[in-house]
């Protein structure tokens, strides 16, 4: 029987994979300022030191963190015909995803990390979705779309309200679909 050897880069991605994910989580439940480098390794299953080693330390950590929660993909891959009915769909229906919303408002607390916030959310959510969206007002549009988006996951996420816990209350939904939908009509 053939025994097969890890190669060591694969461990390596492993183990930054599962430094980036706890950092998530944890970023997401504490916010920068209250995160420890520990509390995220401890929960990663690694050594403190390779936060240094694989991302120079907690801010740049919170940065790579944050950097891959906001995949601009998950909104410029949708086709526009019925983009309302699936980015509704895809905001609503629960996935494993961390959610980068608690990781951004936890962060305010923080000068640099606010700016580095502030620096993400322009570059791989609002400059991504003006380009996709197109036109002379495509500006506009991208920033509708944030402020829909964020006020949902807002009151999802961060000031529950009940029509928000569970599944989306249809008529609410609906009303979400259209709002979205008209942001890409208009």
């Amino acid at each position: 029987m053939a025994t097969t050897i890890e190669q060591p880069s694969r461990d390596a991605d492993r183990t930054r994979a599962a430094i980036l994910f706890a950092a998530q989580q944890i970023f997401a439940e504490k916010g920068f300022a209250e995160a420890g480098v520990r509390d995220i390794t401890a929960l990663a299953g690694v050594n403190p030191s390779l936060v240094s080693r694989y991302f120079g330390g907690k801010l740049k950590l919170f940065e790579a963190a944050l950097d891959a929660a906001l995949d601009p993909r998950l909104m410029t891959n949708l086709p526009k015909e019925n983009f309302g009915k699936l980015i509704v769909a895809r905001f609503a229906d629960e996935d494993d995803r961390v959610s980068p919303l608690p990781m951004m408002f936890r962060a305010a607390g923080d000068s640099e990390a606010r700016a580095i916030t502030a620096r993400l959310l322009r570059d791989r959510v609002f400059e991504p979705l003006q380009i996709w969206f197109g036109g002379e007002i495509a500006a506009v549009k991208a920033a509708r779309f944030m402020m829909v988006s964020l006020g949902f996951f807002a009151y999802r996420d961060q000031l529950p309200l009940a029509e928000f816990a569970g599944p989306v209350e249809p008529s609410l939904r609906a009303w979400l679909e259209s709002e979205f939908q008209a942001i890409v009509d208009d």
